[in-house]
């Protein structure tokens, strides 16, 4: 597969991703977990193939993050299909993540649109630290509540958006963020 063809495949696996969003959506509204778990299994293995064809691919026509704003937008919705479908979920789990997890995606936007020509870190610890956290929706649905796993993935995940904050704040003050 040449370099283009690959890229064409990569950004089309990660729209597949943020289209995604919406059925399942709908799921959770209906209380519909088998086939949340069914479709959001599905576009969470779209982020494993995008970075196997990314990684071959030509480089991206911007810099925008895209296949991280999938991510992002995933994520985010992840939370509001734990709030719909797992009872309890918020009060017994938010605190510290939520609102930390919540300020420090803030803090990254900003510096994001404050320096759009920053190149954004990949760290390997992110990239684990995002295939466990799309683990948390699923052993949910299908063991309910797992005390120990969801804090031991919302603490990977806040640890894992701590070091990327940090390297971005590296950037900003060394002048490198364009």
């Amino acid at each position: 597969m040449d370099k283009n063809t690959a890229r064409i495949v990569a950004d089309g696996l990660t729209w597949t991703r943020i289209l995604a969003v919406a059925p399942i959506t709908v799921l959770a509204w209906y209380e519909l977990k088998w086939w949340v778990l069914v479709v959001y299994v599905a576009a969470a293995l779209t982020d494993l193939l995008d970075g196997m064809f990314a990684r071959r691919a030509a480089p991206p026509a911007t810099n925008i993050d895209f296949d991280g704003l999938a991510d992002l937008l995933l994520s985010a919705m992840t939370l509001l299909w734990l709030w719909m479908l797992i009872p309890g979920f918020f009060p017994r789990y938010w605190l510290p993540y939520i609102p930390l997890l919540v300020l420090l995606e803030i803090y990254m936007t900003s510096v994001r649109i404050r320096h759009p020509h920053m190149t954004i870190p990949h760290f390997e610890f992110g990239r684990y630290a995002m295939a466990l956290f799309f683990f948390l929706l699923p052993v949910l649905i299908i063991w309910e509540d797992v005390s120990w796993f969801v804090h031991l993935v919302l603490i990977i995940g806040t640890a894992s958006k701590i070091q990327l904050a940090w390297a971005l704040a590296g950037c900003v003050r060394s002048g490198r963020a364009g």
